[in-house]
């Protein structure tokens, strides 16, 4: 898992080959120390963080650089499957383009997947093949990607995808985004049938009996 905050996520008492090597020495024991210690260097250098930064303490790296980190911890050991909770989000723009392009590229050389968790829809237009939009806890749509952001079906998925700017001021002026109305209904007690019936408005008597597909 690669966490949202790099900085409360990495133990700040360890140094960064250890973090990196912490994941091999959990599951990886049939490996000497020298092996883990080699494998953490190399995926150290594979994610942009030079060997001489690798007996640093997470304080002494940027947010970019500590992210960096999490993603090599996550990597270490051999996985299929890495969950992203939000890794770009408190990152500045600039260093958040270096981190997505940065986990496309081991994505590719490694045949690693992504479950990717955002609310940034230019950031998870960028690097999903697939999206899952979610209400309440509930998947209320899910296609390719560019089915979803182009094409959206489910009315939430309108309003979200209406509420990103366009990067283009006369664009932007003369569009007219939907505007959710009303409260968000309480998680432990959503409303029966479509959870989002209650703001929607193409909302019918129907929506209270049954979830649309």
């Amino acid at each position: 898992m690669v966490f949202q905050s790099p900085y409360s996520s990495l133990d700040p008492r360890m140094r960064i080959k250890d973090i990196v090597r912490e994941p091999l020495d959990v599951h990886a024991k049939n490996l000497s120390k020298t092996e883990r210690d080699e494998r953490a260097l190399r995926m150290l250098r594979r994610v942009g963080i030079a060997e001489s930064m690798s007996d640093r303490y997470p304080h002494q790296l940027s947010g970019g650089q500590q992210q960096r980190v999490g993603i090599a911890r996550a990597l270490a050991s051999d996985v299929r499957l890495v969950i992203c909770d939000e890794p770009v989000s408190a990152l500045d723009v600039s260093v958040q383009a270096q981190v997505i392009n940065l986990l496309r590229e081991l994505q590719q050389s490694m045949g690693v997947s992504y479950v990717f968790v955002s609310h940034d829809l230019a950031v998870v237009g960028n690097i999903s093949d697939d999206i899952a939009v979610m209400y309440l806890g509930k998947v209320v749509e899910y296609g390719r990607a560019e089915d979803v952001l182009q094409r959206p079906r489910h009315p939430y998925t309108q309003a979200l995808v209406d509420s990103a700017n366009i990067p283009d001021p006369a664009l932007e002026k003369a569009r007219k985004p939907r505007i959710l109305k009303g409260e968000i209904p309480k998680p432990t007690n959503p409303p029966s049938g479509c959870r989002f019936r209650t703001r929607c408005w193409m909302a019918q008597d129907l929506c209270a009996a049954e979830t649309p597909a």
